[in-house]
């Protein structure tokens, strides 16, 4: 068992975008996407996994294969590893997004970031 407190990992992005880890097993890993106001995570795919993106601060966009759907505060969406995936940051400030991805898929995703 784990405890975990989710505003430890909201960070101001010093770029576009700070990803922070929460967890990594072989099965699923679990992190924050602090995405700065008015940025975009660009469209990309995650093959065989299925992700989870709950708002936790903020407000979104989210593509997915040419399709728009708005997100606010407490509201989760599921994609699929195949559907293109892109998140704009369409609120007036950082927008904070928890994200699981399971499997993992590839070792790369299981990484801090700062783009």
């Amino acid at each position: 068992m784990n405890k975990f407190n989710i505003k430890d990992y909201f960070q101001e992005p010093e770029g576009k975008i700070a990803k922070r880890m929460i967890f990594k097993s072989d099965n699923v890993i679990a992190f924050v996407l602090n995405i700065a106001k008015g940025e975009i995570l660009p469209g990309h795919t995650h093959l065989e996994s299925t992700l989870f993106l709950q708002v936790m601060e903020g407000s979104a966009k989210v593509v997915t294969d040419g399709n728009e759907t708005l997100l606010q505060v407490g509201e989760l969406m599921q994609v699929d590893g195949q559907e293109s995936l892109q998140v704009i940051n369409s609120g007036e400030d950082i927008l904070r997004l928890y994200v699981t991805i399971s499997p993992m898929g590839s070792e790369a995703f299981a990484t801090d970031a700062n783009i």
